[in-house]
């Protein structure tokens, strides 16, 4: 996993990679998930893009801390 965080303007960013054995899963494709309206007082808001290859999955989210208030 590689982090970043800036302290002066709220923003974050990460990006994960994930491994799954091929007879648990096979997939070739994306996924973009962006964030719904805010139910709770103090859930995150961040966006997310999953890029399928195979076994390995490419996982980038990144958000504001802004955006939560």
């Amino acid at each position: 996993m590689i982090r970043f965080d800036s302290d002066n303007s709220g923003k974050w960013w990460e990006f994960l990679m994930s491994w799954k054995w091929p007879h648990q899963g096979f997939t070739v494709g994306y996924d973009l998930v962006v964030p719904e309206e805010q139910n709770e007082e103090n859930s995150m808001t961040f966006f997310t893009i999953l890029i399928y290859l195979g076994p390995v999955s490419l996982i980038y989210n990144w958000g504001n801390h802004d955006w939560d208030e």
